[in-house]
Parts: structure tokens; sequence; C-alpha cells
């Protein structure tokens, strides 16, 4: 049951950080097209506005993605003070 969890919780991490990319890069295609469809200078302010408006949707997504984040398992620590003895030639 856990390693069906943990499956389903790689593939909504996997989909909101390449959702939270494509809106990363959705200002720099809509600034190529608006190349063609306005002056430069429109183009420009169009895209940064858009950018202003849409990144932060994307750190969320990050963000919440990091959530369903995990990692390899993490050893314990040893307890007690046997590493620093064997550290020390104790």
């Amino acid at each position: 049951m856990q390693a069906e969890t943990l499956k389903k919780a790689r593939v909504v991490e996997r989909f909101l950080k390449w959702t939270a990319l494509c809106i990363l890069l959705l200002p720099v295609a809509f600034f190529l097209w608006a190349l063609v469809a306005y002056s430069i200078s429109d183009a420009c302010w169009i895209c940064l506005s858009l950018a202003i408006y849409i990144w932060p949707v994307a750190g969320v997504l990050f963000v919440i993605s990091a959530g369903f984040h995990h990692g390899a398992t993490h050893e314990r620590p040893q307890s007690g003070s046997a590493g620093f003895r064997a550290a020390h030639g104790h």
C-alpha cells in the first residue's frame, strides 16, 4: 500500500513541476507571438505584465510539488557516542 501511495505522490510531483516549468516559459512563448502582432515595446510590456501575474502561480506550484517530494530513505544516525569513539580510535 505504501509503495502505491509513493508512486502516486511521484506522479503528482512530476505533474506539478512540469506544469510550473511550462508556466514559467509561457511569457517567452507569448513574447515571440507578440513580436509579430505588436510593436517591440508593446510586446515587452505585455509579456512583462503576463510574467508578473503568472510567475507567482508557478512558484506556488513548485512549493506544492515540494510537499509531494519523497527522497531516499534517510539512515538513522548512530546512537550515543559510538561514532565519536570510532573516529578517535577508542
